[in-house]
């Protein structure tokens, strides 16, 4: 996904966890950039998305001056669970010296029953913090809508090259039996190379029925 939202971690966790990254400037120019990795894990919301399966991610962006973005992002699921797609629109822009973010993603699940959901998001930021909301607005399974997401985070370099990445939220995730509702937080570690950047990744929840997650990682962009 977008950087502010895709889930590999972070996904962001985030993710690879939707890991978040902190609120970026609008670009100056028009630019498309293209991502891709292979992860040891699909973090999402501090749980694992992919059944502890490694995974294959990628994706494509477009930003134009104006800071309206569109693009695509996709990840493997194990298991042959089939793949995740995610389509994307949003707006970036700055105002008081804060940074702020809004669009809308809708979740695609080929092969899945009752999956795909679109959510609304938005996020500020300031400097290397942000906090963020995702809203379900639609879903195949209508139980589903209305489960939000809510974190905060940010993204530090501690040193040449190796930056420091956590993320703190809380989701309620809505279906037919009510609402699951979890605290999540993500920490990592990425070093940049010339090769592409490595990670680890941990990933907690306050659900004692779930184990912690570690995941490594290695991603490319261009």
């Amino acid at each position: 996904m977008h950087s502010k939202f895709k889930k590999t971690l972070i996904n962001s966790a985030v993710t690879g966890a939707l890991m978040m990254g902190a609120a970026g400037m609008t670009t100056a120019k028009a630019e498309v950039t293209f991502n891709a990795g292979v992860f040891s894990d699909y973090i999402l919301w501090g749980t694992t998305a992919s059944g502890n399966n490694a995974v294959v991610q990628g994706g494509i962006d477009y930003e134009d001056a104006s800071g309206f973005y569109v693009g695509s992002w996709i990840s493997t699921l194990g298991d042959g669970e089939g793949q995740e797609v995610d389509l994307y629109l949003g707006y970036e822009f700055e105002a008081g010296g804060l940074e702020f973010d809004v669009g809308y993603v809708y979740y695609y699940y080929p092969g899945l029953d009752d999956a795909d959901y679109g959510d609304i998001y938005a996020s500020v930021g300031f400097g290397p913090v942000y906090a963020s909301v995702n809203y379900a607005i639609h879903a195949d399974d209508s139980d589903y809508e209305g489960s939000t997401v809510y974190a905060i985070g940010g993204g530090f370099e501690i040193m040449p090259s190796i930056s420091l990445d956590a993320e703190l939220g809380y989701t309620e995730q809505k279906g037919e039996d009510g609402s699951d509702k979890w605290t999540f937080w993500t920490i990592g570690l990425t070093k940049s190379t010339n090769m592409g950047d490595i990670s680890i990744t941990y990933a907690q929840t306050d659900e004692s029925d779930l184990d912690p997650l570690f995941v490594v990682g290695y991603s490319i962009s261009f």
